[in-house]
């Protein structure tokens, strides 16, 4: 009886996955083929290519290959000027040290001139060839401003016009994406921002002087990255806010230890007080002024967007977006042999995936009510930049944008049968994937690998920012053949290929994994194109955007 009982449960549920896709859609998925995808990925990661380095002519050749396969589709030119691209203006910044200078001023009046890359470092700023700058200092604790994880550190303080000194505490008990985004500096700067302080100071006091020291090297030999608008504004950068944030960087622990001591503050004591969740901020007497200089360098490169207009005369002004990032890491110092970083699953294949899952709905002889976006963007790599570019300067109206499915190293190495949906957990796009799987006789599975943050390291985290529910979807291991031990394989396949020149088109890759990859980001984003009723946050959730 109880199998007659299951059994007729799995039936119904088989049937509510169906009513939710319609039967000719679900027939159109066998239209699916490998060979398309493969034919992609051979070009994409072609050595001719040069590893496709955003603003290189490698990274042109791949945005002209897409333009191509768009206009042989029949997508419509969702771009700038009426075409198919997108300008990104991209920044590299590096400190001059040579020019750097902190001075402290302590309550005593007594000066300390601090040292580069031993008391102090500052974040190259994006937008500024030379700032100056003095101001006082206020202590804000951690840094947050995060009601929703009781962290609440601009609390009753002044800020307005001053440096915030922060003393870096990520939340033990926060989840893996929340600690990677609360990791982020840009994160701290825009809390500091938003309450009117003009600079962020961060020590972290779990880091040795050799560590600190190698920050500032870093940050005078390889800069941080931006993408800015065409008059030099910063647009999108995970190191540096600029705006208001006129400096940003770090102190020292003996820097921040020297700071207290003349404050009368015990800093293992405040410490243990942040440990336990206590509020401990507070203004400071000591003041700081100082200078520094950045020296730029500018490339331009491209987002390449294509439309499918949707069928409804109201919803078609609405979209949802499919996207992947074009880029990868360009030419390095060989490797037995080998100084081309070709990208083959890093992220040729998702962009293989994206233009077949193109092909089809361009293939559909009915529409979804919804239209839809393909975009392909650059400078992922370099910090996630194009798509934050494009969610500053989208080319549809940004309130029309209803989700983003995001298509990033699918790591086709194995059968796909069960799925991780990265991010679907904090919308309703849960219960779209999960019909989507059920249609396909897919597992659907949290994330496998939670402690790597992966949610807010691709494309997608810019469209959460934006407040555009979001997911990715990886591969899941619970279904995987024990024997073949799909996590191991993967992890060992990170190791010896993830970010290196031996990820190239070779007989790792599993094709049929493609089709069934592409089929069920086909099936997520036709549900969400087809619902007049748009997806939405879960109430409460972290990356819910409080507009």
């Amino acid at each position: 009886m109880i199998k007659k009982i299951v059994g007729l449960f799995s039936c119904v549920l088989s049937l509510t996955a169906s009513a939710q896709i319609p039967e000719p859609i679900l027939n159109d998925l066998s239209s699916v083929d490998s060979n398309r995808i493969k034919a992609h990925v051979a070009y994409l990661a072609d050595d001719q290519l040069l590893g496709r380095k955003a603003g290189s002519p490698g990274y042109k050749m791949a945005v002209d290959y897409v333009v191509e396969q768009y206009k042989k589709m029949g997508l419509q030119p969702a771009g700038e000027k009426g075409g198919y691209l997108q300008e990104v203006y991209l920044r590299n910044s590096k400190i001059n040290p040579a020019t750097a200078a902190l001075t402290l001023t302590l309550p005593s009046g007594e000066e300390k001139q601090w040292q580069w890359g031993v008391d102090y470092v500052f974040t190259p700023h994006p937008e500024k060839e030379s700032v100056d700058f003095n101001a006082p200092l206020v202590f804000v604790g951690a840094g947050f401003d995060t009601p929703q994880i009781n962290f609440e550190d601009y609390r009753n303080i002044d800020v307005k016009g001053k440096i915030v000194v922060v003393l870096r505490k990520i939340p033990e008990d926060a989840a893996a994406n929340v600690k990677l985004h609360l990791n982020y500096p840009a994160t701290a700067q825009a809390f500091a921002a938003k309450h009117g302080a003009i600079g962020v100071l961060v020590c972290n006091y779990t880091n040795n002087p050799v560590v600190f020291k190698t920050s500032a090297t870093n940050y005078s030999l390889n800069g941080i990255n931006a993408s800015v608008s065409k008059s030099g504004e910063r647009v999108s950068s995970a190191a540096a806010l600029g705006g208001k944030i006129q400096v940003a960087g770090g102190l020292s622990v003996q820097a921040l230890q020297q700071l207290m001591q003349a404050e009368n503050i015990a800093l293992d004591e405040l410490w243990l007080k942040l440990e336990r969740g206590e509020y401990v901020s507070r203004p400071l007497k000591s003041k700081v002024k100082g200078h520094y200089e950045s020296k730029f360098t500018n490339l331009l490169s491209y987002n390449v967007i294509g439309k499918i207009e949707g069928s409804d005369a109201k919803l078609k002004k609405e979209y949802v977006i499919h996207s992947a990032h074009l880029d990868h890491l360009g030419v390095g110092k060989p490797v037995n042999g080998d100084s081309i970083y070709n990208g083959a699953h890093d992220n040729a294949s998702g962009v293989a995936c994206a233009l077949e899952i193109a092909r089809m709905y361009a293939n559909l002889k009915e529409k979804p009510k919804r239209s839809l976006l393909f975009l392909m963007v650059t400078a992922e790599e370099m910090g996630l930049l194009g798509s934050g570019y494009f969610t500053a300067f989208p080319t549809v109206p940004q309130k029309q944008i209803v989700a983003d499915i995001n298509t990033d190293m699918p790591t086709l190495l194995a059968p796909l049968e069960s799925v991780a949906p990265l991010g679907a957990e904090h919308s309703s796009l849960l219960t779209t994937v999960e019909n989507a799987a059920q249609a396909l006789h897919l597992q659907v599975e949290t994330d496998p690998d939670p402690s790597e943050g992966r949610f807010v390291r691709s494309d997608q985290y810019n469209f959460v920012k934006a407040g555009i529910p979001a997911l990715h979807i990886k591969y899941g291991y619970a279904k995987a053949n024990p024997a073949l031990n799909l996590a191991e394989k993967v992890r060992i396949w990170r190791d010896a290929h993830y970010h290196k020149v031996s990820d190239n088109l070779n007989d790792s890759f599993v094709w049929s994994a493609g089709v069934t990859y592409v089929q069920v980001n086909f099936l997520v984003s036709y549900q969400i194109a087809q619902n007049p009723v748009r997806p939405t946050w879960n109430k409460g959730d972290f990356f819910e955007v409080r507009k």
